[in-house]
């Protein structure tokens, strides 16, 4: 169980994907005017809602892997911190707001919706930007030559053949 939580990398892809979709199909539907649209950019943002929920809450747990923090690394991780609470929370916000306006889906509240949506790609991205740097600049949490797996062992050589 410890070698799957926290697996923080392999979950903050879902809501990256996902909620920028969810702008990708609304902008897309409201543009060419497609109904069937609508829905797939509203599955995609309650499915991305869920996806950054479960991403903060490994990125949480995961943070305590990254100790001690040098000062530089410190303040990227607070500002990744921050942005995944507002990101994660604007995008239960807009579910919210998508499940009240299920009756009244039209006109300037569609289009207000997809201003929101598109808020939340950015952020999504910034917040996703942050926590690549941590890694790729700082090297948070990564851990080069170290295997969770038995390491591979060559076959013992044969015996000399006797002339």
């Amino acid at each position: 169980m410890t070698q799957f939580f926290p697996n923080h990398p392999g979950f903050v892809h879902f809501p990256l994907g996902l909620l920028v979709g969810a702008f990708f199909f609304e902008l897309v539907a409201l543009v060419f005017r497609r109904p069937a649209l609508h829905d797939v950019g509203r599955a995609c943002l309650f499915l991305g809602t869920a996806a950054a929920l479960v991403a903060v809450a490994t990125g949480l747990w995961g943070e305590r892997l990254v100790e001690p923090k040098p000062p530089a690394l410190d303040a990227l991780v607070d500002r990744h911190e921050t942005l995944a609470f507002v990101t994660a929370s604007l995008a239960v916000v807009l579910s919210m707001w998508r499940v009240a306006m299920r009756k009244s889906y039209a006109g300037g509240r569609r289009v207000a919706f997809v201003a929101g949506l598109a808020v939340l790609a950015a952020a999504v991205l910034y917040t996703g930007h942050v926590g690549g740097k941590m890694v790729y600049d700082h090297g948070a949490a990564v851990t080069v030559g170290q295997r969770s797996f038995a390491p591979h062992r060559a076959p013992a050589p044969a015996p000399p053949a006797k002339p």
